[in-house]
């Protein structure tokens, strides 16, 4: 968010010129795109964040009871619908799905775009190319194999931790490979040689 703040009002350069942003919202698309995903991931910071406070405090007072259970009185049971870890997961993974296969249709499409037109000049980096794919891999993981936590791969079991080294590797490998064939498509349009 910085980064993009600090470009606030300057002219787009030649490669943000050839993307979508900057074609749907005009010079400043790219820093608005910037800010929009930098909102997002601090949004999910701070939920994070208050999500694991209530947790901490939660098990500051188990751990208390623990210590004491002569002063504990017991509280009358409230019965809260837990939410099944399964349809997070399941949410969790069409996101990511839906994030990776929209990266990757729209920086691809835009890339074959700009080889077509015989733009000046057309780069295309490694991590945009591989970054679709590789968010696809995951949701991939998390559509299909459904782990029963969403806290990290540390609180996942020994199978669901083998499948998601699977589904990213393969989701690596997609990326990869399509990086391979749009060099290809630049080298047959002439740009490398």
């Amino acid at each position: 968010m910085a980064f993009a703040l600090m470009h606030w009002g300057e002219p787009a350069t030649a490669e943000e010129r050839t993307g979508w942003l900057y074609q749907r919202f005009g010079d400043q698309g790219v820093v608005l795109g910037m800010l929009t995903m930098g909102a997002l991931m601090l949004l999910s910071g701070v939920v994070s964040l208050v999500r694991h406070r209530s947790r901490q405090k939660a098990h500051e007072r188990a751990m208390e009871i623990a210590q004491d259970p002569a002063r504990h009185v017991p509280e009358t049971p409230v019965q809260a619908k837990t939410p099944d870890p399964k349809t997070g997961a399941l949410i969790v993974g069409l996101v990511f799905l839906a994030l990776g296969l929209g990266w990757s249709v729209y920086y691809v499409r835009d890339t074959l775009q700009a080889l077509a037109a015989g733009a000046s000049v057309v780069s295309y980096s490694w991590w945009k190319t591989v970054g679709g794919p590789f968010l696809a891999g995951m949701g991939l993981f998390y559509v299909l194999v459904r782990p029963g936590t969403l806290e990290g791969v540390r609180h996942m079991t020994p199978g669901e931790r083998v499948g998601f080294l699977i589904f990213v590797a393969l989701g690596l490998a997609a990326g990869v490979g399509l990086l391979f064939w749009l060099s290809a498509q630049a080298e047959a349009y002439g740009y490398l040689s």
